[in-house]
């Protein structure tokens, strides 16, 4: 009995990893702005080209992946998430913030559109962020010349609705542990 109770057990925590990941990245589908900016807003959406939108001073640019989907963190120190720039003519900073339901933003870090190749690299890992479902970049250069922004590429992407949070996994832990560890006990004869 405890053999099969430990291998269902084992059956549903491979389930819960089971989550759809595909093997090409995924990129931006949706975009909103909340301000000025130049170029054309729908330039950002799909791969990068070097067609770019401009972000104005104080102005925030949301791209955001298609329904349930979400830039996973994959364990390793490899980037999880690129966003592609376009230096064009003068660095600009922005304030890089995500969020994993649409709703709530939490800061990601600031950056620079110059850098090396046009991209910025991010490792969930590192951050402790286990999937992403959109970004917002503001603007925060303080010139008329802002944050050239061309792309969000997803490296690993997945289905955000099967993306275990953390507790969950410490609940189904504990809970095979105690599987694991409880004693065997004979039923009693009459």
């Amino acid at each position: 009995m405890m053999k099969k109770l430990t291998l269902s057990a084992l059956l549903a925590l491979s389930t819960l990893f089971s989550a759809s990941v595909f093997a090409t990245p995924i990129y931006g589908t949706y975009v909103e702005a909340d301000g000025s900016f130049s170029g054309n807003i729908n330039s950002v959406l799909g791969a990068p080209d070097d067609q770019f939108i401009q972000i104005d001073n104080n102005t925030a640019v949301t791209v955001s992946f298609a329904d349930n989907q979400a830039a996973l963190a994959d364990g390793t120190g490899a980037a999880d998430l690129i966003i592609h720039t376009y230096d064009l003519p003068y660095p600009a900073d922005a304030r890089v913030e995500y969020s994993t339901d649409n709703l709530n933003f939490f800061l990601l870090d600031i950056f620079s559109d110059a850098n090396v190749n046009n991209i910025i690299s991010i490792d969930f890992d590192l951050l402790g962020i286990n999937h992403i479902t959109s970004l917002r970049i503001t603007d925060i250069s303080g010139a008329a010349a802002g944050f050239d922004l061309d792309a969000i590429e997803a490296v690993n992407a997945g289905d955000a609705l099967s993306v275990p949070e953390p507790s969950s996994l410490l609940l189904l832990a504990l809970a095979l542990l105690a599987i694991i560890v409880l004693p065997k006990t004979k039923p009693q004869q009459v």
